[in-house]
């Protein structure tokens, strides 16, 4: 069984924040180690197309509490255990309009 945990951060922020994490979730097809009768291993790749991530949780910043789905640029980083490969990943996400917070000057 092979493990993977997603993480994320917004905006180059500190530390990097869960996403989605899948426990024993992947495998390969036949046993490892098995062979046939001439000898050549019976298991082969395993085959998972197109697994959602869903959303990240709502996770707010302590000190700012800003909301770290919500950001510039974001960094994604893949981990775990065992063998897999990823060909393609895609990022959805939605433009939101802000109001601006800067102070403005009246004095000139």
């Amino acid at each position: 069984m092979h493990d993977l945990i997603i993480h994320y951060r917004p905006d180059n922020y500190p530390t990097w924040v869960l996403w989605r994490e899948f426990k024993d979730a992947f495998d390969m097809i036949g046993r490892a180690g098995a062979i046939d009768a001439g000898g050549n291993p019976t298991a082969r790749a395993g085959f998972a197309p197109r697994v959602p991530l869903g959303k990240p949780q709502n996770a707010c910043d302590e000190t700012t509490r800003r909301n770290l789905r919500r950001g510039y640029d974001f960094q994604v980083r893949f981990s775990g255990t065992g063998h897999v490969v990823i060909r393609k990943f895609r990022l959805h996400a939605q433009k939101i309009v802000e109001t601006s917070r800067a102070k403005v000057n009246s004095n000139g």
